[in-house]
């Protein structure tokens, strides 16, 4: 291995490090190695481990924030419940808003000729001009 691959997995090491200290945050990441937001982002392109610490380490706090969350939930707090039913209860109807659905749960579908709409439009002021002129349409 050559002195920049050397310096360079040296350096992905510490960035690695830096991210499962600061739980995948990539700007503490970046001032904990000594570096750049931007080297941190670009190694990220370049290293594949460093694309995965830093989505483990999203997955990891996800994971904490839910067992947190669930935590809530058993105590009572009301907050929790009402959050969770609404944002994983909405097929037993625990929503505030409407969701409407084309056939089979797809999109909407809406149909229309704009075409034959602006035929209609257009003749429609062809008329009205023809009548402030005293004249009728041809």
């Amino acid at each position: 291995m050559n002195q920049i691959s050397k310096k360079r997995e040296a350096q992905c090491a510490k960035i690695i490090k830096a991210i499962k200290e600061s739980q995948g945050l990539l700007t503490l990441a970046a001032k904990r190695a000594g570096v750049t937001y931007w080297t941190v982002w670009k190694y990220s392109k370049d290293f594949p481990s460093v694309a995965k610490a830093i989505e483990e380490a999203h997955e990891g706090l996800i994971d904490f924030a839910e067992a947190k969350l669930y935590e809530k939930i058993r105590e009572g707090d009301n907050t929790a419940i009402i959050f969770y039913l609404k944002t994983q209860g909405k097929s037993r109807g625990y929503t505030e808003r409407q969701e409407h659905t084309g056939e089979g749960g797809g999109p909407v579908r809406i149909e229309h000729d704009a075409k034959d709409k602006l035929a209609k439009i257009l003749s429609a002021i062809v008329a009205r001009a023809g009548e402030a002129e005293g004249n009728l349409p041809t």
